[in-house]
């Protein structure tokens, strides 16, 4: 290993961990909404019962009259050994263990996205960023982008988003090795998310435009076709169906692809605005433009994912609960990774529109971003709230601080022992603001007096979890400014 790689490992290290204790201090308490507890239950099944099957009428209707989750397997089989833990540390603490496995599943997507963060500037320096370029794009994905939201979230986008970022970081590398570990992992892009299938066909051809030999450019569609085979298979095991996913194929639709194909980029409005949430990708347009005069083919691989994405979810009517474009994050490495090639002497520009989306996505630290959209559905309002191109006035960006201190409003007047039982169940439509995930701080040691531990303590320890994460992020920096080795710096922007 050279002194170099070594180095830029040694960075990396630092920015996932202090990316992740950050995160691990405002880690929620609960999983609210229906995708996440499916996908959670899912793994508890496997655990607990060793099948897919859902407990109660949670689900579909499938196999042997059972109900399956109609989401993807793979957040849900990573998840097992913290389901795990969590259940044995319930039971060992005298917790409800629906409310321990939930917490400890968090720590998932959380710890996926503080790893990314790490890849982002790994990828970055692949690309031929400076060094100091290349962390400031990663602290961007961290805290400007909608990666601290999801990151909070168990949902299939943070598994995706590590599993693109990883793919595209190996299919960058120089030995034969990590191209096939890319391959590899196309298929696992699509048991991460069905529309994981653009990771191959994006490598594959950024391998044959590197002119790489005929084994290597097959191994990411080989990938592919195995993913496809094995999500197949995850069908017939839930549904006894080999082409039903439990997904509405009537959702692809041609009618509204420009509406929805530019509203990703541009609205404001629920599931749309890159620009709006994630104000950082603005410069991974000057990013792409350097790298495209210098290296083509890793301008194209880079562009090619995010293009994948937003193509093929312009084809899919979504109309969801969701924050910001929730179907672009997975491409979100690749755009911030292309931010480190700007100039030196703009870097305070990508600063700037990294403190913006830290304003906009930070709410969420505190309190679910789903409170606004409850809100909207118990006063009849949800069909502007959730609308892509509607109003900006009933747009979730423009209302997210609103409810969020009415939300915190609502915390200091609740009880948290008496939530603990039922925490994560959803009120009746008409009364979704009651759910008790939505009256409570939605940070884990809010809910510490339930097991006889004062707040106080628990915000103790988080504010030590923060300093420490700034701390070691501090230090990555100062590793910036060392002497570097001599090395070729034919490729650097």
């Amino acid at each position: 290993m050279t002194d170099n790689n070594y180095s830029i490992r040694k960075i990396s290290l630092a920015l996932g961990l202090g990316v992740g204790l950050i995160y691990l201090a405002f880690l929620k308490p609960s999983i609210w909404g229906i995708d996440g507890n499916e996908m959670f239950w899912m793994s508890h099944s496997l655990v607990t019962e060793g099948d897919l099957s859902l407990p109660g009428s949670t689900g579909l209707l499938g196999r042997n009259g059972e109900y399956y989750s109609s989401r993807y397997p793979l957040i849900s089989i990573l998840a097992m050994p913290l389901v795990l833990f969590g259940l044995v540390s319930g039971y060992l603490l005298n917790l409800p263990t629906r409310y321990s496995a939930t917490i400890c599943a968090l720590v998932l997507p959380l710890a996926l996205t503080a790893i990314t963060t790490a890849l982002v500037f790994a990828i970055a320096m692949r690309l031929g960023s400076q060094k100091k370029g290349a962390y400031l794009a990663a602290i961007s994905y961290a805290f400007g982008t909608t990666a601290l939201v999801y990151s909070r979230q168990f949902f299939a986008e943070p598994v995706l988003a590590f599993v693109t970022a990883l793919s595209i970081y190996w299919a960058l590398g120089t030995q034969h090795r990590e191209h096939i570990g890319a391959g590899v992992l196309a298929s696992m892009a699509i048991l991460a998310k069905p529309s994981g299938i653009i990771v191959g066909p994006v490598l594959a051809f950024y391998f044959f435009c590197k002119r790489y030999s005929w084994q290597t450019i097959i191994a990411p569609l080989l990938g592919t076709g195995t993913g496809v085979l094995l999500f197949l298979g995850y069908n017939y095991l839930r549904f006894e169906d080999f082409f039903r996913s439990g997904q509405s194929t009537n959702r692809i639709q041609w009618t509204g692809v420009p509406e929805r194909f530019f509203g990703m980029l541009f609205s404001p409005g629920a599931s749309g605005g890159l620009f709006w949430y994630c104000p950082p990708t603005l410069l991974a347009i000057w990013g792409f433009h350097r790298l495209w005069k210098k290296r083509p083919p890793e301008a194209a691989l880079v562009i090619g994912i995010f293009l994948g994405y937003l193509v093929l979810h312009s084809l899919w009517l979504f109309r969801g609960w969701n924050w910001g474009p929730r179907f672009l994050v997975p491409a979100l490495p690749g755009l911030l990774a292309l931010t480190a090639l700007i100039p030196a002497k703009w870097w305070k520009g990508l600063i700037g529109l990294t403190g913006l989306g830290f304003f906009w996505n930070s709410p969420s630290l505190l309190t679910y971003y789903q409170r606004y959209f409850a809100e909207a559905a118990d006063t009849d309002r949800i069909l502007r709230a959730i609308a892509l191109w509607g109003n900006p006035a009933d747009a979730p960006l423009f209302n997210i601080w609103p409810a969020t201190l009415r939300q915190l409003g609502d915390a200091f007047s609740q009880d948290v022992r008496s939530l603990l039982d039922n925490i994560g169940e959803p009120a009746n439509i008409g009364d979704l603001v009651t759910s008790d995930l939505l009256q409570i701080v939605a940070v884990w040691w809010w809910m510490l007096p339930a097991a006889g531990i004062p707040i106080w303590l628990g915000g103790i320890v988080a504010t030590m979890m923060v300093a420490a994460g700034i701390w070691l992020l501090y230090w990555g920096w100062q590793q910036l400014s060392q002497p570097e080795p001599i090395v070729d710096k034919s490729h650097q922007l």
